[in-house]
């Protein structure tokens, strides 16, 4: 333990040097402010025993002074007083002193003071040491969200895609590094394109953990277990599994518990671009938007239950013919329960209109545009929620 004692007198100065190394401390001196400040800046000094009146700057100032350095450890500071009255005190205390002795200094009080400054000390060094292991462990957790931030980028599918003459665009904006949300768009076969957008309850590591597994889950590959597509035994090998019946084998699949509670809505459907159709499943995702070319922009689906919540629940299906030009528009909560300075929801409505209002612009201009009103109704470049949208448009 290194003391540094400050004091103008030369004789009391050397008094104390020589108790404290007596005590087995290392000692510094100084007979003013100026030399004392100099050997903080360039030694590890823990503890200052420092006078309260010296010429060219008293204790108070210094300690003042020695709080103005920002030094890498703690520094005790213990002032030398023969002042009375509590205004002295608190005077001392307001300027960064720790402690007071008074004169004429007793040893044994000296010693006492000094002990309890070394354990202030050790508790500082134990609470410093404990959270510079936190921000290290927080570092690591950082760089791999980080990691999986950019395991989740890689999953999200190509914007501005064309598959079997449907042009597909969407717009993504995660509340925090990872997210619960997730959409993908794919060929189930030469006829048919599949799409879904789903939304994990919650935010950050176990919502995109969540995200992940189903991501795996949902491929047209029957070899691992595709809920899309099943084999046959004869032509064509294979059966595009309804769009209900996906809904209703995740459902049992993924029942939640008391422990995790984490469940899911979504929407999943497919393209039939032979039979000019859609097919739609809905569970208790936001009801998509459907974009005539005959009639305005309206909400379609029928609600359904999050998947994971209802054990043995059942899952509608819709089908409607579609023409070259229309428009379907699947979203997450997090556009619709987005609250600007006000606290205002950006709401339903709002969507709706937005959408109609720009029917006529290309999809990569529609997304790129909501993801700016976005940004403007918040009022800042951060959501409590993620934010995701999915547009696809027929040819």
């Amino acid at each position: 333990m290194r003391v540094l004692v400050v004091d103008d007198t030369l004789l009391a100065r050397t008094m104390l040097e020589r108790t404290l190394r007596k005590w087995g401390y290392h000692v510094d001196s100084a007979s003013n402010s100026k030399d004392a400040l100099q050997l903080l800046r360039k030694e590890p000094i823990q503890i200052v025993l420092t006078d309260w009146v010296m010429p060219g700057g008293d204790g108070p100032s210094l300690c003042r002074d020695i709080r103005a350095l920002n030094l890498p450890s703690y520094t005790y500071i213990i002032l030398v007083t023969s002042l009375e009255g509590t205004e002295s005190a608190s005077e001392g205390l307001e300027a960064g002193a720790d402690d007071f002795i008074r004169k004429p200094v007793q040893l044994d009080e000296l010693h006492a003071r000094i002990r309890a400054g070394e354990r202030v000390l050790a508790l500082e060094k134990a609470l410093q040491d404990r959270n510079d292991d936190l921000q290290n462990a927080q570092n690591l957790i950082n760089r791999d969200l980080q990691t999986a931030a950019k395991m989740q980028e890689e999953l999200l599918p190509a914007s501005s895609s064309k598959y079997l003459n449907v042009t597909i665009d969407w717009l993504f904006c995660p509340s925090s590094v990872v997210s619960g949300d997730i959409f993908n768009f794919f060929r189930l076969d030469e006829t048919h394109i599949g799409f879904y957008s789903l939304d994990v309850a919650g935010h950050g590591v176990s919502a995109a953990m969540m995200s992940f597994t189903l991501f795996r889950l949902l491929t047209t590959e029957m070899q691992r277990g595709s809920p899309l597509k099943r084999p046959l035994t004869k032509k064509p090998y294979y059966q595009i599994v309804p769009a209900a019946k996906v809904m209703a084998a995740l459902n049992s699949q993924f029942q939640t518990n008391t422990k995790s509670w984490l469940y899911f809505t979504m929407a999943y459907g497919m393209v039939d671009t032979t039979a000019k159709t859609i097919e739609l499943s809905q569970a208790g995702h936001p009801n998509p938007i459907y974009i005539s070319q005959s009639q305005p922009a309206q909400f379609i689906g029928t609600g359904g239950f999050p998947i994971g919540l209802i054990e043995d629940a059942e899952y509608d299906t819709i089908v409607m013919n579609y023409l070259p030009g229309d428009r379907l528009v699947l979203y997450s909560d997090g556009i619709t329960e987005c609250e600007n300075m006000n606290g205002e929801m950006f709401g339903q409505e709002r969507l709706l209109d937005y959408l109609e209002d720009n029917r006529a612009r290309p999809i990569k201009e529609v997304s790129k545009a909501f993801n700016e009103q976005m940004r403007i109704w918040r009022g800042c470049d951060s959501y409590e929620d993620d934010i995701s949208m999915l547009i696809l448009e027929m040819g």
